[in-house]
C-alpha cells in the first residue's frame, strides 16, 4: 500500500519490553494500529471489534485514517507538543508477571496478559473495580452512536431515546471531537470513552452536518459504560471474572444438531473440558458433584437457550448470575434430556 511507505511500520507480535506507557491500548484486541508521531504523541487509534471479529474493520478505513493522519502530522509538526514521559513499564515489570517469572518461564506475551496483569495487581491492592472491568473501552453504541465501518467518523445511525439523541446527534452527522480529542476512528472514540466516568457525567461533542459546525453536549447516567453480556463475550478478560459455570466446549453446527436430532438453528453446546485444575479447581469439580459430564450437550441454563457463541455463555454466567446462586442446566445425553443444577461458587 503507497500509504504506509509513507510510515515507519512496525509490527508487534509479543508484547515482551513493550513500553506499556508509551503503547497505549485496548490490550483484549486481535488487531490494534497506533498512529504515532516519533516524540510519543499518539495521533490515532485503529481497530477495534465486537463479538465478531472483523464486522468494524476494512481497508477502505484503513486506508482512510493512514491518509488522514498524515495531515494531522504535518499541522502537528509545525507546532509540537511532546507528552510529558513517564518511567518505562514493561509487562515483565507488573508485580504479578513478575512473580510469574520467578517460577514460569513465558515464551509469549500476549496483549490480552497485559489487562490480566492490571486487573490482578488491581485486586491485590484492593482497588479493583467490576464495574471498570467490564466498562471498559466502551463502544459509541453505550451513547448511541454507530458509527460506519468504512468512515469511521461518520455516524450511521443514532439510536431512538439515547443520550446521543437527546444532544441533538443526527445519521449523517461527522463525529469531528468527543471530549476534547479529535475523532477519526471508532477506537478514537473508544479511548475518549474510556476516560470518562462511569457514573453522570457530560461529554462535548463537534459535529460537523453539511456545512454547518455543532457543537453540543451528551449527558450520561451512571452505568452508561456498562454493556450487554453478548457485547462484552469476545474479551479474553470474561476468564478473569466470577462466578464461572466450571466447564466449556464446542457449540455444535448444523451437521451435529441434526445428530443430536435437534432443530437447525438451536443452542446446543457439547462439554469438552470441566475446569478441574488451577485456582478455581474447585468450580469444576462441582459441577461434576452435580453431575455434569464431558460429552453432555447443554441446550439451555435456566431457560435461555439464545447464546450466539459459547464465549457468550461463558459471560452470561458473569454478568447475569452471582456467587452463591443456582443454576438450572437443561442437558442432552444419549438422546435423553434431563435437567441439574449447578451451584456457582464465589
Amino acid at each position: 500500500m503507497d500509504l504506509a511507505r509513507r510510515y515507519v511500520c512496525v509490527r508487534v507480535t509479543n508484547m515482551a519490553g513493550v513500553d506499556l506507557s508509551v503503547y497505549r491500548f485496548d490490550y483484549d484486541l486481535t488487531f490494534a494500529a497506533l498512529l504515532m508521531h516519533a516524540d510519543g504523541t499518539t495521533y490515532h487509534r485503529y481497530g477495534t471489534r465486537d463479538h465478531t471479529a472483523t464486522s468494524r474493520l476494512s481497508m477502505e478505513s484503513l486506508a482512510r485514517v493512514l491518509e488522514e493522519t498524515l495531515k494531522d502530522h504535518a499541522e502537528y509538526s509545525r507546532n509540537p507538543s511532546p507528552p510529558a514521559r513517564e518511567p518505562p513499564r514493561t509487562i515483565e515489570q507488573l508485580p504479578p508477571m513478575a512473580r510469574k517469572l520467578q517460577s514460569e518461564k513465558v515464551n509469549c506475551f500476549h496483549c490480552h496478559m497485559v489487562n490480566d496483569a492490571y486487573r490482578e495487581q488491581a485486586q491485590e491492592e484492593k482497588r479493583w473495580s467490576r464495574e471498570a472491568t467490564i466498562g471498559m473501552m466502551p463502544l459509541p453504541e453505550r451513547v448511541g452512536i454507530l458509527l460506519d465501518r468504512d468512515e469511521q467518523n461518520l455516524v450511521k445511525t443514532v439510536t431512538s431515546r439515547s443520550p446521543a439523541e437527546a444532544a441533538g446527534v443526527r445519521a449523517g452527522d461527522r463525529l469531528v471531537r468527543l471530549a476534547g480529542a479529535r475523532i477519526r476512528t471508532e477506537a478514537d472514540a473508544q479511548w475518549t470513552l474510556d476516560g470518562l466516568p462511569a457514573g453522570k457525567t457530560s461529554a462535548a461533542i463537534e459535529l460537523e452536518r453539511s456545512a454547518e459546525t455543532i457543537r453540543a453536549a451528551i449527558e450520561l447516567e451512571p452505568g452508561w459504560k456498562v454493556p450487554s453480556d453478548l457485547e462484552f463475550s469476545w474479551r479474553s478478560t470474561i476468564w478473569g471474572l466470577r462466578p464461572s459455570p466450571g466447564f466449556g466446549g464446542k457449540k455444535l453446527d448444523a451437521g451435529e444438531l441434526a445428530a443430536e436430532g435437534l432443530p437447525a438453528g438451536a443452542f446446543a453446546l457439547r462439554v469438552t473440558y470441566m475446569v478441574d485444575w488451577g485456582e478455581h479447581a474447585e468450580d469444576g469439580r462441582s459441577a461434576r458433584r452435580a453431575g455434569l459430564r464431558e460429552g453432555d450437550v447443554v441446550l439451555s441454563a435456566d431457560g435461555k437457550s439464545d447464546f450466539a457463541t459459547e464465549r457468550h455463555f461463558q459471560s452470561w454466567f458473569r454478568f447475569a448470575r452471582k456467587p452463591g446462586d443456582r443454576v438450572k442446566l437443561e442437558l442432552l445425553g444419549e438422546k435423553k434430556r434431563s435437567t441439574i443444577e449447578l451451584p456457582l461458587l464465589p
